[in-house]
Formats: C-alpha cells, sequence, structure tokens
C-alpha cells in the first residue's frame, strides 16, 4: 500500500514511540527517594514558611506531594517512571503503614480517662458519617468524602493514606484529599489561638479543644502550646489528648475496612453465605494494628549501644529506640509513596475535581471544631 510523505511520518512517530524503552523499575524508585529526600530537607529549614515558632506548619508529606506534582507537570516525560513509582505505591506504602502502627501506644487510651477517649470516639463517628452525608451535597464522590472525612476526624495524612488502600481510593481522590487537610489544618493552627483568647478559655478547656480538633499532631501541640495565659499545661493536655485520637486509628481502619469489604461482597454476582473477616480486611491493615498492640506491650526494646573508640564515628553511648527508629522510617516510606502519587497526576486531573473537595474539607474542619469547642465546654 503507498502512503503518503505525511502518513510515512505519523508512522515513524508511533513506531518509534512503540519501540521506546521503558526504563527500569529503580528509576522511579529513585525519583521517589530523591523527592521525599527534598521534602525532609524543606520540611526542617530554620525560616518561614517551613519553620514558625519552632514548629513546621507545611508536612513533609505535603511537600513531597507538591513537588512531585511540580515535577510530573513540568517535565511530562515524568510519566515513564510509572513502573517504579508503582512498586513504592502498591508494595512499599502497605509496609509503611505496617511501620506507622508502631507510633501507637494503646495505653494512651488507658491514661486520658473515660471523658476524653469517649469524646475523641462520639467525634471520629460524627465527623466521618457526617462528612460521608456532606458529599451528597457538595457533589462529591463518597470515597473522597471518606478520605477528607477520616483526615479530619483521626490525625490528617496518616489516616488518608491507611484508609486510601482499605477502600480503593483512586490517586486524584487521596491528592486532592492530603492537600486539603493540610492546608485546612495549618489555617487552624493559627485560627484556634485567635479563638481561644476571644473567648477566654481556660487552658485545659483550650488544650483538649485542639486535641480533638485540630488535624495533625505538629499542628495541635503548636495551637496548643500557643495558649495567651498558660501555654504550658494546654500544650501538654493537647498532645495527650491528639495521641488517643491516633491511637483510634487502628480500629477505624479496621471497621471501615470491614464495613467496605462486606458491602462489595454484597454486590458481587457469587456471595458465600457466610462472611470471613479476616479475608474481607487487607493483611497490612491487621498488620498494623498488629504492631500497635506490639509497642503497647512493650516489645519493642530501646538498646544503648555501647562504642569503643574504635568506631569511626567516636566512642560513647548511643541509644536505639527500636519502635521510634521503625515509626520513622514508615514516615519515610509513606512520603516517597505520596510523592509518587503526585508524580503521576497532572494538575488538569486536579481541576477536573473542582473545588468542591475543598469547601467539603472547610466544612468538615468547621464541624469538628465546634463539636470539639462544645464537647471541651461541657464538664
Amino acid at each position: 500500500m503507498n502512503l503518503s510523505k505525511k502518513e510515512k511520518k505519523f508512522e515513524d512517530r508511533f513506531r518509534k514511540k512503540l519501540s521506546t524503552p521503558t526504563p527500569p523499575a529503580w528509576w522511579g524508585v529513585a525519583a521517589c527517594t530523591l523527592l521525599t529526600w527534598i521534602a525532609f530537607y524543606l520540611y526542617a529549614l530554620p525560616f518561614a514558611p517551613f519553620t514558625l515558632n519552632d514548629t513546621h506548619p507545611l508536612s513533609a508529606v505535603l511537600l513531597a506531594l507538591l513537588l512531585g506534582l511540580a515535577l510530573r507537570n513540568a517535565i511530562p516525560g515524568a510519566i515513564r517512571l510509572k513502573p517504579g513509582v508503582d512498586v513504592v505505591i502498591k508494595k512499599l506504602l502497605p509496609v509503611g503503614i505496617v511501620l506507622l502502627g508502631t507510633d501507637l501506644d494503646f495505653y494512651d487510651l488507658i491514661r486520658v480517662g473515660f471523658r476524653v477517649l469517649f469524646g475523641a470516639v462520639v467525634l471520629i463517628v460524627a465527623i466521618i458519617l457526617l462528612t460521608r452525608y456532606l458529599s451528597r451535597l457538595f457533589n462529591v464522590d463518597p470515597d473522597q468524602g471518606l478520605l477528607l472525612g477520616v483526615g479530619t476526624a483521626i490525625c490528617g495524612t496518616s489516616a488518608i493514606v491507611a484508609t486510601a488502600p482499605v477502600v480503593e481510593s483512586k490517586e486524584k481522590h487521596i491528592v486532592i484529599a492530603i492537600t486539603a487537610v493540610n492546608l485546612l489544618g495549618a489555617l487552624a493552627m493559627f485560627v484556634f489561638p485567635f479563638a481561644g483568647a476571644l473567648l477566654s478559655l481556660p487552658a485545659e478547656v483550650y488544650g483538649e479543644w485542639c486535641g480533638l480538633a485540630i488535624h495533625a499532631t505538629p499542628q495541635v501541640i503548636a495551637a496548643g502550646f500557643a495558649h495567651h495565659l498558660d501555654g504550658e499545661t494546654a500544650g501538654e493536655i493537647a498532645t495527650i489528648v491528639k495521641l488517643t485520637r491516633i491511637s483510634l486509628l487502628g480500629p477505624a481502619v479496621f471497621v471501615i475496612g470491614a464495613i467496605y469489604a462486606r458491602n462489595r461482597r454484597k454486590k458481587a454476582v457469587f456471595v458465600a453465605p457466610n462472611v470471613n473477616y479476616r479475608q474481607l480486611v487487607p493483611t497490612f491493615v491487621l498488620f498494623f494494628v498488629g504492631m500497635a498492640l506490639l509497642r503497647t506491650m512493650g516489645f519493642f526494646p530501646e538498646v544503648t549501644l555501647h562504642m569503643t573508640e574504635r568506631f569511626i564515628f567516636g566512642a560513647g553511648d548511643r541509644t536505639l529506640d527500636l519502635a521510634a527508629t521503625l515509626g520513622e522510617v514508615g514516615k519515610w516510606v509513606i512520603t516517597a509513596a505520596i510523592a509518587g502519587v503526585g508524580l503521576m497526576t497532572e494538575f488538569r486531573t486536579l481541576r477536573m475535581g473542582g473545588v468542591r473537595p475543598f469547601m467539603l474539607g472547610l466544612a468538615a474542619s468547621v464541624l469538628i471544631a465546634a463539636l470539639g469547642l462544645g464537647y471541651a465546654l461541657w464538664r
């Protein structure tokens, strides 16, 4: 068959694209690792906006996500890193979530007493359900609403990345939820001290309010210690209450996973009469809860190493906290996975989501602030 010159050029270009070799997976893994390192470096910079009053309002996860988005949209060829990025997101992210369980201590639930525990449980359930309901009014995908709800109700990014695989969320939903929750949490960190001073809230009430209503732990600590009269008391209470919310992440993800898996099983064409919840809930969720239980029961030792003069970094005692180390590794892995999500997301995809998810996140933030304040005042 005879082809015109224009048709031949088109065919040559098409064949060239088909013959372009796929980069090895380690390229994508290396890109995610590099973005993660840059994100943590920026996170620790000792000047605004990265550091304000000895706190870090911009989380490393948010910075890694933004860096990934910037690279993907500045260099369209970054899409070729997908094989390696898929390894980080699909294979390593569950490992990071499991390791994150070493940061949780169920004894925190016992220390704070029934009142705070009850308030945290009620707020988590209420915000998740209300956000899920409001997603219909805001015309937002229900799964997107769930991610915004758990991120607002429990502990920001960690709750989102732990819940997303369980409900099989789309990458764009994860990006939007993480961005919205982090930005709204940073805003709350500045709004709460002014509101507390305006309402003349006592340190105990203000600290409990911060712990119940602000999204991420660093934001809670920053806002808590910013109380206008007694920052130390308010900050300590806020931190303890926040740790209580974080300790509920494992049970919350387990319940959400079981409910979603059961619903998917009901919608399937062939359904077994009995529901095996161990098979319905992803294995990594069980390991996540298991790691938290091991941490609670003290199975992760704190080891002191006595180094001699022959050690290349000098003699002396060095302490290794195994639980803290594993938790830190988990945070790095999760940050790398979120950098990968950014690498695979185009701005036009986010624009298609519109402003509605951000408005839904704002509504959820206002709701948890109002309910949290009401509960803190109810004594």
